[in-house]
């Protein structure tokens, strides 16, 4: 089943537009598909110059990338969708029914349209047959409920009655946002569903590292595809990690004995290095061509190493100073010393992209 295992890049807003997902597939091409941060259609119009520029075609060359659409309004859904295959192409869509964000939730969008289960219903019985129609795919981006893991195995009577490409599911419920624990008996359901009705399922939430890949593997062996998003901003190496070692070793010691550690040797961990640091480049760059000025690309340089750091050992010095920089050669300043002076984290279990104190 591994040989078949398709990774995916989340959607983060305000993270994963076109400028990061064209650089990160150009030093890390391993992702088979991104997701693009949703598109909320405004009433009466199509896509905003933001959305447009996200999706257009020669902004993600190379890529297979699937545009995401949160709304409650089926007519709204189907217009931006009808704009993106005739204007931009695609044959894909993706519902949005994971966004946690309160203001989202407030208004039954997002997690938020869980909570009407009913109008769901109803919205996907008109979404559906209309995309059939037109030669167009609908997968589905959602959380097991608002308040508890029980809401879920009625969500999915609703999701088995309609054709829908791939499920993509967060076990986690609307109010614990992006604490707790993965609910992994929810997602069992799924995967029941999944074999019974021949879908695809993707499991999505807290893949860090090879172990917690290889343990959804194993508890799930069936399931099609992955997703992941703090884990590859934190790592962008994740997913050559995990293809590196899927075959490395049929027993459970030769797998651990390969995933301890990440670099066979020091040339090899200088040379990841730089190519994060040529990604931080890149990145800085492409970014200084189309926003406005040095400080706006200064708090996306800052958002991104707020993950980056932390696959670096003892960086939390270097990161402070980054919080504090108030140019963008001062900030350049410090990660360029990081990255000459820190090495990356040599195993794997010493990942710190849990903590707390990266908030703060």
């Amino acid at each position: 089943m591994l040989d078949a295992m398709k990774y995916y890049f989340a959607p983060l807003e305000g993270i994963t537009g076109y400028i990061y997902r064209r650089a990160y597939h150009k030093f890390y091409p391993g992702v088979d598909r991104y997701y693009t941060p949703f598109i909320v259609p405004k009433e009466k119009k199509n896509l905003s110059s933001k959305e447009r520029n996200d999706v257009l075609p020669k902004h993600n060359f190379g890529m297979c990338v699937i545009p995401q659409i949160m709304t409650n309004k089926p007519q709204d859904f189907l217009r931006i969708a009808a704009v993106l295959k005739n204007e931009y192409g695609y044959h894909e869509v993706n519902l949005n029914l994971g966004c946690p964000s309160k203001t989202v939730v407030s208004k039954k969008r997002g997690a938020g349209f869980l909570t009407v289960p009913d109008r769901l219903d109803k919205f996907l019985d008109t979404v559906c047959g209309v995309l059939t129609s037109k030669g167009m795919k609908l997968s589905i981006k959602t959380r097991i409920g608002k308040d508890l893991p029980e809401e879920f195995p009625y969500l999915l009577e609703i999701f088995e009655k309609y054709p829908i490409s791939e499920l993509i599911v967060h076990p986690r419920v609307q109010r614990d946002f992006y604490g707790n624990v993965p609910n992994k008996q929810a997602f069992a359901h799924a995967y029941k569903a999944s074999l019974e009705n021949a879908w695809d399922l993707c499991y999505n939430g807290d893949l860090f590292t090879v172990q917690d890949c290889r343990e959804i593997y194993r508890e799930f062996p069936a399931i099609s595809a992955v997703m992941m998003g703090r884990g590859l901003l934190q790592n962008p190496m994740l997913i050559d990690e995990i293809k590196i070692r899927e075959n490395s070793g049929s027993s459970d010691k030769e797998f651990k004995d390969c995933c301890f550690r990440r670099f066979l040797d020091e040339e090899m961990e200088k040379g990841e290095r730089r190519r994060r640091y040529e990604l931080y480049l890149q990145l800085q760059d492409d970014y200084l061509r189309v926003l406005s000025g040095e400080k706006d690309v200064l708090f996306k340089m800052k958002e991104l190493w707020m993950y980056m750091c932390q696959d670096f050992k003892d960086p939390m010095d270097y990161w402070k100073k980054m919080k504090k920089a108030q140019s963008l050669s001062e900030f350049q300043t410090y990660v360029t010393a990081l990255c000459q002076n820190r090495q990356l984290l040599d195993t794997f279990h010493d990942t710190i992209g849990r903590a707390d104190e990266w908030n703060t």
